[in-house]
């Protein structure tokens, strides 16, 4: 007589025991991910911060900081309106200059660099020695020559200095001139002075009437 065995069910799980439900790896997956973008961020952020501390922080005491932006509110406290005024005027020149068609070449910059230059040799000294004991860089320098030129360019066909008033200025001023300097060299140092002068006039008079014209909405009161 043939005797009848149960047949016994064997699941899934247990014909493969050891391997994973793949539910539970993508999430896993998803973990590990996060966990490596959230390092990779952290790295960056400390490592930018150390990189770009100069931009938070401007000086270490005994390991407590001194804020740059602490630094920034001090100085516009001191001379924050004069600054302001300053670049305010500045812009309104290069406005104005760009409104008339003014240029100012690369080449006209670089003769003037080159009088300053010799100006400077002549002194026992280096154009980069001068600027550092200015505090300022050549793109600033090149920044300030634009502005003057832009200045000159515009006023300077206002301006004219006849016979008669170099006559007066040497008769008013001949003590000062040194002894052996002739007639024709009083009349070209006389000259270029009262040129100067009509020429810093001339400039107050246009900067006073584009700053009278122009809007300026102040955002910032010092």
């Amino acid at each position: 007589m043939a005797i009848k065995t149960k047949k016994k069910i064997v699941k899934k799980s247990e014909l493969f025991p050891t391997q994973p439900n793949r539910f539970n790896l993508k999430i896993e997956l998803k973990k590990n991910k996060k966990a490596f973008v959230v390092g990779i961020v952290l790295i960056l952020i400390i490592f930018f911060t150390f990189l770009f501390r100069s931009f938070f922080v401007a000086a270490i005491v005994n390991g407590e900081p001194i804020a740059r932006l602490s630094v920034v509110k001090a100085l516009e406290k001191q001379g924050g309106k004069a600054t302001l005024d300053n670049l305010i005027t500045k812009k309104l020149i290069l406005q104005e200059a760009k409104k008339r068609n003014v240029t100012v070449t690369k080449n006209d910059i670089n003769a003037e660099i080159k009088k300053i230059e010799e100006n400077v040799k002549s002194q026992g000294s280096t154009l980069d020695e001068a600027l550092k004991t200015q505090g300022m860089t050549r793109t600033q320098l090149n920044d300030e020559i634009r502005i003057q030129l832009s200045i000159q360019k515009m006023v300077n066909g206002d301006i004219k200095v006849i016979d008669k008033e170099v006559d007066e200025f040497i008769t008013a001023n001949k003590a000062q001139f040194p002894e052996n300097t002739t007639e024709e060299q009083m009349k070209k140092q006389a000259t270029a002075q009262l040129k100067q002068q009509k020429q810093q006039e001339e400039t107050q008079k246009l900067i006073q009437e584009l700053q009278k014209k122009a809007k300026i909405l102040h955002i910032v009161e010092y």
